[in-house]
Protein backbone atom coordinates (compact mmCIF):
# COMPACT_ATOMS: atom_id res chain seq x y z
CA UNK A 1 0.00 0.00 0.00
CA UNK A 2 1.20 3.57 -0.94
CA UNK A 3 2.46 5.97 2.09
CA UNK A 4 -0.04 8.47 2.16
CA UNK A 5 1.94 11.96 1.54
CA UNK A 6 2.18 14.60 4.26
CA UNK A 7 0.88 17.79 3.15
CA UNK A 8 3.30 21.04 2.77
CA UNK A 9 0.62 23.36 3.71
CA UNK A 10 1.61 25.49 5.94
CA UNK A 11 -0.74 25.61 9.01
CA UNK A 12 -2.49 29.20 9.42
CA UNK A 13 -3.72 30.23 12.86
CA UNK A 14 -6.96 30.72 13.13
CA UNK A 15 -7.09 33.84 14.70
CA UNK A 16 -4.45 34.95 11.47
CA UNK A 17 -7.55 33.87 8.92
CA UNK A 18 -10.47 36.03 11.13
CA UNK A 19 -8.09 38.82 11.69
CA UNK A 20 -8.04 38.74 15.40
CA UNK A 21 -4.53 39.55 17.33
CA UNK A 22 -1.81 36.72 17.10
CA UNK A 23 0.27 38.22 19.64
CA UNK A 24 3.26 41.24 19.35
CA UNK A 25 6.45 39.84 18.06
CA UNK A 26 9.48 38.63 19.85
CA UNK A 27 11.26 41.37 21.66
CA UNK A 28 15.02 41.27 20.52
CA UNK A 29 17.84 41.41 22.69
CA UNK A 30 16.84 38.78 25.38
CA UNK A 31 14.52 42.00 26.52
CA UNK A 32 11.52 39.13 26.68
CA UNK A 33 12.60 38.08 29.85
CA UNK A 34 13.37 41.37 31.46
CA UNK A 35 12.17 43.34 33.87
CA UNK A 36 12.45 47.28 35.35
CA UNK A 37 11.66 49.16 38.67
CA UNK A 38 9.93 52.12 38.37
CA UNK A 39 13.03 54.26 38.36
CA UNK A 40 14.85 52.16 35.84
CA UNK A 41 12.03 52.35 33.73
CA UNK A 42 11.49 56.31 33.84
CA UNK A 43 15.04 56.88 32.84
CA UNK A 44 14.94 54.66 30.08
CA UNK A 45 12.03 55.80 28.58
CA UNK A 46 13.08 59.77 29.81
CA UNK A 47 10.12 60.58 31.97
CA UNK A 48 9.82 61.59 35.27
CA UNK A 49 9.07 58.97 38.10
CA UNK A 50 6.36 60.48 38.90
CA UNK A 51 4.62 60.47 35.68
CA UNK A 52 5.26 56.54 35.37
CA UNK A 53 3.25 56.15 38.96
CA UNK A 54 0.65 57.76 37.54
CA UNK A 55 0.50 55.99 34.92
CA UNK A 56 1.00 52.90 36.63
CA UNK A 57 -1.65 54.23 39.54
CA UNK A 58 -4.65 54.63 36.82
CA UNK A 59 -3.98 51.19 35.53
CA UNK A 60 -2.90 52.37 32.04
CA UNK A 61 -0.31 49.16 31.44
CA UNK A 62 -0.27 45.90 33.11
CA UNK A 63 2.79 45.57 36.11
CA UNK A 64 3.86 42.71 38.01
CA UNK A 65 5.52 42.18 41.45
CA UNK A 66 9.12 40.38 41.67
CA UNK A 67 10.05 38.45 44.45
CA UNK A 68 10.56 41.59 47.07
CA UNK A 69 6.96 42.62 46.06
CA UNK A 70 8.40 45.86 44.08
CA UNK A 71 6.49 47.04 40.95
CA UNK A 72 8.25 45.24 37.98
CA UNK A 73 7.59 46.80 34.86
CA UNK A 74 8.14 44.49 31.57
CA UNK A 75 10.09 45.67 28.12
CA UNK A 76 6.81 46.11 26.28
CA UNK A 77 5.54 48.24 29.32
CA UNK A 78 8.60 50.69 28.90
CA UNK A 79 8.30 50.60 25.54
CA UNK A 80 4.40 52.21 25.67
CA UNK A 81 6.09 54.73 28.16
CA UNK A 82 8.66 55.88 25.36
CA UNK A 83 5.82 55.93 23.29
CA UNK A 84 4.02 58.29 25.98
CA UNK A 85 7.42 60.74 26.06
CA UNK A 86 7.15 60.99 22.40
CA UNK A 87 3.58 61.70 22.44
CA UNK A 88 3.15 65.33 20.39
CA UNK A 89 -0.49 65.88 21.27
CA UNK A 90 -2.27 65.05 24.87
CA UNK A 91 -4.29 61.73 25.06
CA UNK A 92 -6.61 60.78 27.02
CA UNK A 93 -6.75 57.37 29.61
CA UNK A 94 -8.80 55.69 27.34
CA UNK A 95 -7.01 56.23 24.42
CA UNK A 96 -3.06 55.49 26.19
CA UNK A 97 -4.52 52.01 27.72
CA UNK A 98 -5.87 51.62 23.80
CA UNK A 99 -2.23 52.32 22.96
CA UNK A 100 -0.58 49.79 25.72
CA UNK A 101 -2.59 47.13 25.26
CA UNK A 102 -1.78 47.67 21.30
CA UNK A 103 1.51 47.44 22.19
CA UNK A 104 1.90 44.84 24.41
CA UNK A 105 -0.39 42.48 23.35
CA UNK A 106 -0.38 42.99 19.53
CA UNK A 107 -4.01 44.28 19.15
CA UNK A 108 -4.54 45.77 15.51
CA UNK A 109 -7.17 48.15 17.30
CA UNK A 110 -8.71 49.44 20.34
CA UNK A 111 -10.82 52.60 20.93
CA UNK A 112 -10.77 53.39 17.50
CA UNK A 113 -7.15 53.03 16.83
CA UNK A 114 -6.05 50.86 13.76
CA UNK A 115 -2.18 50.22 13.13
CA UNK A 116 -0.79 49.61 9.87
CA UNK A 117 3.06 48.68 9.91
CA UNK A 118 4.76 51.29 12.44
CA UNK A 119 1.99 54.08 12.10
CA UNK A 120 -1.36 54.18 14.70
CA UNK A 121 -3.87 56.31 13.35
CA UNK A 122 -7.16 57.12 14.94
CA UNK A 123 -9.33 60.15 13.13
CA UNK A 124 -5.89 62.95 12.35
CA UNK A 125 -3.91 61.51 14.82
CA UNK A 126 -0.91 59.31 13.65
CA UNK A 127 1.92 57.94 15.25
CA UNK A 128 4.80 56.54 14.49
CA UNK A 129 5.09 53.97 16.97
CA UNK A 130 7.80 52.36 15.07
CA UNK A 131 10.85 55.11 15.66
CA UNK A 132 8.74 55.04 20.10
CA UNK A 133 9.67 50.45 20.01
CA UNK A 134 13.33 51.65 18.17
CA UNK A 135 14.37 54.07 20.72
CA UNK A 136 12.75 52.28 23.57
CA UNK A 137 14.57 48.73 22.81
CA UNK A 138 17.36 50.42 22.06
CA UNK A 139 18.00 52.06 25.50
CA UNK A 140 16.98 48.75 26.94
CA UNK A 141 19.38 46.89 25.63
CA UNK A 142 22.35 49.51 26.63
CA UNK A 143 20.67 49.83 30.25
CA UNK A 144 20.25 45.84 30.20
CA UNK A 145 24.32 45.80 28.82
CA UNK A 146 25.05 48.14 31.69
CA UNK A 147 23.89 46.39 34.47
CA UNK A 148 26.65 43.74 33.67
CA UNK A 149 29.44 46.64 32.94
CA UNK A 150 29.89 47.46 36.52
CA UNK A 151 30.51 46.32 39.81
CA UNK A 152 30.82 47.36 43.41
CA UNK A 153 33.66 49.72 44.41
CA UNK A 154 34.89 48.05 47.35
CA UNK A 155 37.45 49.81 48.51
CA UNK A 156 35.50 53.33 48.63
CA UNK A 157 32.20 55.00 49.20
CA UNK A 158 29.33 52.00 50.03
CA UNK A 159 27.33 51.80 47.57
CA UNK A 160 29.25 53.15 44.49
CA UNK A 161 29.30 51.47 41.43
CA UNK A 162 32.25 51.28 38.79
CA UNK A 163 32.83 50.23 35.15
CA UNK A 164 34.32 46.98 35.48
CA UNK A 165 38.02 46.93 35.33
CA UNK A 166 38.13 50.72 36.12
CA UNK A 167 38.19 53.13 38.03
CA UNK A 168 36.00 55.35 36.83
CA UNK A 169 32.44 55.92 39.07
CA UNK A 170 29.42 55.29 36.95
CA UNK A 171 27.79 57.93 38.63
CA UNK A 172 30.43 60.97 38.67
CA UNK A 173 29.74 60.15 34.68
CA UNK A 174 26.43 60.37 35.06
CA UNK A 175 26.45 63.43 36.67
CA UNK A 176 28.67 65.13 34.62
CA UNK A 177 26.66 64.45 31.88
CA UNK A 178 23.42 65.87 33.78
CA UNK A 179 25.23 69.02 33.89
CA UNK A 180 25.98 69.60 30.72
CA UNK A 181 28.64 67.77 29.36
CA UNK A 182 28.95 66.90 26.13
CA UNK A 183 28.55 63.07 25.56
CA UNK A 184 31.37 62.91 22.85
CA UNK A 185 33.78 64.82 24.88
CA UNK A 186 33.27 62.76 27.88
CA UNK A 187 34.81 60.29 25.20
CA UNK A 188 37.75 62.14 25.09
CA UNK A 189 37.71 62.31 28.76
CA UNK A 190 37.27 58.66 29.24
CA UNK A 191 38.73 56.61 26.74
CA UNK A 192 37.98 53.54 28.37
CA UNK A 193 34.33 54.04 27.89
CA UNK A 194 32.23 53.49 24.75
CA UNK A 195 29.24 54.87 23.55
CA UNK A 196 27.05 52.99 25.33
CA UNK A 197 28.91 53.01 28.81
CA UNK A 198 28.56 56.78 28.77
CA UNK A 199 24.49 56.78 27.98
CA UNK A 200 24.16 54.40 30.46
CA UNK A 201 25.50 56.37 33.13
CA UNK A 202 23.41 59.19 32.05
CA UNK A 203 20.20 56.65 33.22
CA UNK A 204 22.22 55.19 35.99
CA UNK A 205 22.56 58.63 37.55
CA UNK A 206 18.84 59.03 37.55
CA UNK A 207 18.35 56.08 39.06
CA UNK A 208 20.98 56.65 42.08
CA UNK A 209 20.97 60.00 42.99
CA UNK A 210 23.15 60.70 45.70
CA UNK A 211 25.88 62.09 46.94
CA UNK A 212 27.89 63.31 44.19
CA UNK A 213 24.94 63.57 42.19
CA UNK A 214 24.46 66.81 39.63
CA UNK A 215 21.29 67.69 41.66
CA UNK A 216 22.94 67.47 45.13
CA UNK A 217 25.54 69.34 43.20
CA UNK A 218 23.85 72.11 42.54
CA UNK A 219 22.16 72.31 45.69
CA UNK A 220 25.75 72.43 47.77
CA UNK A 221 26.75 75.02 44.89
CA UNK A 222 23.25 76.87 45.81
CA UNK A 223 23.96 76.95 49.78
CA UNK A 224 27.70 77.68 49.14
CA UNK A 225 26.50 81.00 47.26
CA UNK A 226 23.88 82.17 49.45
CA UNK A 227 25.68 81.97 52.95
CA UNK A 228 29.23 83.44 51.38
CA UNK A 229 29.63 86.85 52.50
CA UNK A 230 28.99 89.70 49.63
CA UNK A 231 32.27 90.57 49.02
CA UNK A 232 33.48 87.18 48.64
CA UNK A 233 30.90 86.41 45.93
Amino acid sequence: MAAKRKSLKRKVPKAAVSGARVGPKRLPHGLEAETFSIKEAAAIADLPEKTVRNEIYIDLFRVALDDKTRVAIAARGVVYLRLFRLLPVYLGPKDRNALSRMLAEGWPGAEGWVRKGNIVSKGMVALDVGAAEREALERMRIFVRGRRRVESDTGGPAGEMLFKDTAIRVRVVGALLARGADPRKMRDAFPTLDADDIVFAAMYARVNKGPGSASTGRARAAREFRYRPVGER
